[in-house]
């Protein structure tokens, strides 16, 4: 049976404009291309979580605008129930400009909008009616609707998974409720207050291990994960791919982590598979559209499906 898992976090769209250089101040400039493409931390979560056949349920927020109800179809038609996402009239959905160089250098401008309009309120009212069986977070809604969800979760022993991203220093004060806490090398350093580059992924992970979180992973791109989970830490070594375009990937472990976890994987067979998911993601352009489908996942990993 399907598990459910309530993912919190920003449901954006973004404008992507590739151009030769970035114009300076003032400066009109001709592009080469523009698209739009799904995006948001919680929303790509959620879409890993529901295409590795977890029940996902988006808590987000979008305004009374067609970027809203355009998400809004997009995350139906994966399957995740939107009966919780807050449609606010007053404020726009969650956009990203970006603007991106031949050089590959990229120049963003991201207005959450309707995002940081989710009230605590909803969040509570959310997290009761679900009773989800996972919580996974990226760190985008306020931190007053994160701790409302948390400390249900938490009273209720629901195993809570935070992506600590975008950082922000209030994380810290949230770290007490978390279960499982999935960071990149930045994030790992910045909540220690280091330079990623002082330490090695053992170190950093261990350290974000001793602030008092059960399990941490720490994700490392192309080389893989380190993680830490009741005492046992090990290197979690990534599939070797073509990599494309690495947009997404990263969202696309915590889905598909959660996913696994949720339904009684052991925590280490959640990080091979979420592992072969985002690197999978990267094969691939864009963010929604390069996550991969479970069966896609499992035949990469030989088709064997492990338990607890």
């Amino acid at each position: 049976m399907s598990r459910r898992i309530l993912v919190a976090g920003a449901i954006n769209t973004d404008l992507v404009a590739s151009v030769d250089r970035a114009p300076e101040a003032g400066e009109t400039i001709t592009g080469r291309s523009f698209s739009i493409h799904s995006g948001g931390k919680g929303a790509n979560q959620a879409v890993a979580a529901s295409r590795s056949g977890a029940k996902a349920v988006m808590l987000g927020g979008v305004g009374n605008d067609d970027f809203g109800s355009g998400r809004m179809a997009d995350l139906a038609a994966d399957g995740i129930d939107t009966n919780r996402v807050m449609t606010i009239d007053d404020a726009s959905s969650g956009v990203a400009l970006i603007t991106v160089e031949a050089s590959g250098e990229n120049r963003i401008c991201y207005v959450p909008g309707a995002t940081l309009r989710v009230t605590p309120e909803h969040a509570r009212e959310a997290v009761e009616a679900i009773q989800p069986d996972v919580v996974l977070a990226a760190n985008e809604l306020s931190i007053d609707c994160l701790r409302d969800v948390f400390s249900w979760a938490k009273k209720h022993d629901v195993p809570v998974i935070y992506n600590v991203a975008p950082y922000s220093e209030d994380a810290r004060q949230l770290l007490p409720m978390v279960d499982i806490l999935m960071v990149n090398r930045g994030e790992a350093a910045a909540l220690q207050g280091c330079d990623p580059e002082s330490k090695d992924a053992a170190d950093l992970a261990a350290g974000v291990f001793a602030m008092g979180v059960s399990s941490v992973v720490v994700t490392l791109g192309g080389d893989g994960a380190y993680a830490v989970h009741q005492g046992d830490a090990y290197h979690a070594p990534a599939m070797k791919v073509d990599v494309v375009d690495t947009t997404g990937a990263g969202d696309t472990f915590c889905g598909a982590f959660a996913a696994r976890y949720a339904e009684g994987a052991s925590f280490r067979e959640a990080v091979r598979y979420a592992s072969a998911a985002g690197a999978l993601a990267t094969t691939k352009q864009g963010a929604q559209s390069s996550i991969p489908a479970r069966d896609e996942i499992e035949s990469v990993l030989g088709g064997r499906r492990s338990g607890s």
